[in-house]
């Protein structure tokens, strides 16, 4: 043990991962004296508390795992601080996770320091695990699931269940988990770059591991409630993603949603944005169908909306990937215009200020806030003007996504070494199926995004080290010119 501990000063990469989680925990605790006991801006935050209060079954829109981790914590304490504590502790492990992830798939032992920064020092990461949202349980959950799957390509195949458990879980948090097997079953079964018997075994694991897990959700669901499925509501979402644009005179709308053809064509429409579509008052399909938290009373509601969705998007595949296009453009700069929703800034400012992005009050939030932790003292709301900008210098878009996307999507040729460019192939495949998968299917929303940030990064991490290793002789060599020509 003396000289485990001897060897810790001389262990640069060891001193570096300490300050980086040491100053990732500074960090929290500061946020956690500055503004207690939560951000609870965003309107979900509401729902969860309420799901907490009556059935975690409430809201049939989304799944509802993030609701049953809060009754969890209430039944260990009942007070909101907990949760947060509890989320900013998951980051610190998240951090931890992605770099012991990229350690093994080999390279340069410091290479996992970059993904662990960002998540233990980014801003976004801070705010996220703040608020009482799905988001900071489903980062780590991710996280956690890649490393699962990288040990289980190395070692014992258990690990290969634990990665279909993980990925099963994601799905109970957020339904977006669902592309997450995507990712991990075909990775295990190419992990060795050809199929054999060992890695078809360990896909077939985790699939069937994942596949009992989210099945073992509908399940229970449709036993409480006597619904089928992940959630009631769920075409809404596609729903957002096209109508801002959908223009009827284009396609057929399949009998029975005419009525959905109110505003059209896109350039006269009074909404913009997918969220005022799904939420708004004037919305189309509010009228015709409801509330999407409520399970509508007309007669096929759902499967209607979807119907004329799908429609929208084969009568006009122009429109919609214009507005896909619309969309990616934002990840580059997410104050750019879209049919969609939050930006980064709106983003921060709806955490901290709720719906309006200035008052800070949202009585719906408040009022179920109150029921489920009646016993919390008043909120402290002190200046988080330094976390603010730490968000804005630590924010991934611009120049560094351009590069950071260039460099994981050439990390698996980049890379150096087989289990590099495997451990490469699976980060890079979870960053981009997260960043893109709600861009085709609902939205964008920088919300969404920032739970690829570890995956990314660490791809990008392999990418930058394989095409530095390349590009070294070729730098020798022209400095070895000038030197050769004086002599």
């Amino acid at each position: 043990m003396s000289r485990v501990l001897a060897r810790i000063p001389r262990d640069r990469v060891t001193v570096a991962l300490a300050g980086v989680l040491g100053a990732g925990l500074a960090l929290r605790i500061w946020f956690l004296f500055v503004w207690s006991p939560a951000l609870v801006g965003y309107s979900d935050s509401g729902v969860y508390f309420q799901d907490s209060i009556q059935s975690v079954w409430t809201d049939p829109i989304r799944t509802v795992g993030y609701s049953m981790f809060l009754r969890v914590l209430h039944g260990i304490s009942p007070h909101l601080i907990f949760v947060i504590i509890v989320q900013h502790l998951l980051g610190l492990v998240t951090a931890l996770l992605y770099f012991l992830a990229v350690r093994r798939c080999g390279g340069p032992r410091g290479l996992g320091l970059a993904p662990a920064a960002i998540i233990a020092l980014g801003g976004d990461e801070l705010f996220i695990e703040h608020s009482a949202l799905s988001d900071s349980l489903f980062i780590f959950l991710v996280a956690a699931m890649l490393y699962c799957a990288i040990r289980a390509s190395q070692g014992r195949a258990w690990w290969a269940a634990l990665a279909g458990l993980l990925a099963g879980l994601s799905v109970w948090d957020r339904a977006a988990g669902l592309v997450l097997v995507v990712a991990v079953v075909p990775w295990l079964l190419f992990s060795l770059g050809r199929p054999t018997r060992r890695t078809l075994a360990l896909a077939l694991l985790s699939l069937v591991v994942w596949g009992a897990t989210v099945e073992g959700y509908v399940q229970w669901r449709h036993a409480q409630t006597g619904l089928s499925g992940l959630s009631t509501n769920s075409p809404w979402n596609l729903y957002g993603r096209v109508a801002p644009w959908a223009n009827c005179s284009k396609f057929t709308p399949p009998a029975g949603t005419t009525e959905l053809c109110e505003y059209a064509p896109a350039s006269q429409h009074v909404l913009h944005s997918a969220g005022a579509y799904i939420y708004g008052g004037s919305s189309p399909a509010v009228k015709l169908f409801g509330a999407p938290y409520l399970i509508s009373k007309y007669p096929n509601a759902m499967s209607l909306l979807q119907k004329f969705s799908e429609a929208a998007i084969l009568g006009q595949p122009g429109e919609y990937l214009h507005a896909v296009w619309l969309d990616a453009l934002r990840l580059f700069n997410s104050e750019r215009q879209s049919y969609s929703d939050l930006s980064a800034k709106e983003l921060i400012a709806y955490l901290l200020y709720g719906p309006d992005l200035h008052t800070g009050l949202n009585e719906f939030v408040t009022s179920w806030q109150v029921k489920l932790y009646p016993s919390d003292p008043p909120p402290n709301h002190g200046d988080v003007g330094p976390f603010v900008e730490l968000e804005r210098y630590t924010r991934i878009e611009g120049w560094p996504m351009v590069i950071l996307l260039a460099l994981a999507l050439a990390a698996p040729l980049l890379a150096i070494g087989r289990r590099a460019r495997s451990g490469a192939t699976l980060f890079a495949l979870a960053a981009l199926l997260l960043i893109f998968f709600p861009l085709f299917a609902n939205g964008f929303d920088f919300r969404y995004v920032i739970s690829a940030f570890g995956p990314l990064v660490a791809a990008g991490a392999f990418g930058a080290w394989g095409l530095l290793v390349r590009l070294r002789p070729l730098v020798q060599r022209l400095r070895a010119k000038p030197q050769a020509a004086a002599g």
